[in-house]
């Protein structure tokens, strides 16, 4: 036989793709039913710890449609093809700089949040009615897991060895004052950290892009308190954002005042000069004092139209300060909900379904 026949005898011999048999995991799993169940129902008890540790909480949302004040670069036309081409007209507007995207800006800053310490809540505590301010609430009634406080300790505990190590220059007899009756925004204490820091991850707001309507939501342990909060949010917000437009109005009608008095000083002199000129010179034929006394008209004439100019102006600045005000439409107030989170049971059935999956992981990977 030649050398090279004898290969032929394996042409036939190509490596074929063989089937997976998976009849064999399905009876390993269920001569492991047992054991499928211990870890699911271990799960469970996990699942239902972790719901009764955490406490409760409520959620409420507030709608709010800011009016926008701006005055638009384009045409009627123009804006109605912008409209159909799906563009934003109002983002190519002369607008002022606090727009609508802005205020969640606003809202996470820590000013904003210091004006809602005074906000004053009731609740009930152990069957005893209280009454008292966010503040107090948040830093002495909010409750807190207790694996926060062993998740915690690493952090703590590389504090406090970098506190051994460095120097101390923040006044701690200072930073340990609790309350916020002596309250500096550029020195806060430890207590009113701890506080604004619940109060950013509580609330939490959104833009909707193409309508700008704003979203607030605020998440707290008590319902009443979560929905009293939200509605606070769009208050202080519009409150700020009124705020800001009035006094900038207001700005241009002290200016426009100022102008306007000097207006008037000015044209009173003018004609108080030409009634004088006038009468020392009555009845003269001169031709030089009838030329300076044309001039003293006219100056007197010019003097008046800018003190009519400046007074239209002014009673428009006066009225612009209405215009300017800005409308917050409540499309939806915030009311206290009924479904609080997390559910212990939704969160059993979900660690029940945990622990089953990683046994049957385990088991297949044993086989294998």
């Amino acid at each position: 036989m030649d050398k090279y026949e004898e290969f032929d005898e394996f042409d036939d011999f190509t490596p074929q793709s063989q089937p997976i048999d998976i009849k064999p995991y399905f009876q390993l799993l269920f001569k492991s039913w047992k054991r499928i169940l211990i870890w699911a129902f271990c799960g469970m008890l996990f699942g239902i710890m972790i719901g009764f540790s955490k406490p409760k909480t409520y959620t409420s949302t507030a709608i709010v449609a800011p009016e926008l004040a701006t005055r638009s670069t384009l045409s009627t036309s123009l804006n109605s093809l912008a409209s159909l081409a799906g563009i934003n007209a109002n983002s190519m507007a002369i607008t002022d700089a606090m727009h609508p995207d802005l205020y969640p800006v606003v809202i996470r800053s820590t000013d904003f949040y210091i004006g809602l310490f005074d906000l004053p809540v009731s609740f009930r505590h152990h069957g005893e009615l209280i009454e008292t301010d966010l503040f107090e609430y948040i830093s002495k009634y909010n409750r807190t897991p207790w694996y926060s406080y062993v998740l915690g300790f690493p952090r703590l505990a590389i504090e406090f060895v970098k506190g051994l190590f460095s120097k101390q220059d923040v006044d701690m007899e200072f930073y340990n004052t609790e309350g916020y009756d002596n309250l500096d925004s550029l020195k806060l204490t430890k207590q009113q950290e701890n506080v604004i820091k619940v109060l950013s991850r509580s609330v939490k707001t959104s833009v909707e892009k193409k309508t700008y309507a704003l979203y607030v939501q605020a998440t707290m342990q008590d319902r009443v308190i979560a929905a009293k909060l939200a509605n606070a949010v769009v208050d202080h917000l519009k409150a700020f954002v009124v705020g800001y437009r009035a006094e900038r109005a207001q700005e241009n009608v002290d200016y426009l005042e100022s102008l306007y008095a000097e207006a008037h000083e000015e044209y009173m002199a003018a004609q108080r000069a030409f009634a004088y000129y006038s009468d020392s010179h009555m009845g003269s034929l001169s031709r030089s004092s009838q030329v300076e006394q044309q001039r003293l008209q006219n100056e007197a004439q010019l003097k008046y139209q800018m003190y009519n100019t400046t007074a239209q102006n002014l009673l428009a600045a006066r009225a612009k300060v209405q215009q300017e005000s800005p409308v917050f439409v409540v499309i939806q107030q915030a009311k206290a909900s009924q479904n609080g989170k997390p559910s212990k049971v939704r969160l059993g059935m979900l660690w029940a379904i945990i622990g089953a999956l990683i046994c049957i992981g385990c088991i297949w990977w044993k086989k294998g």
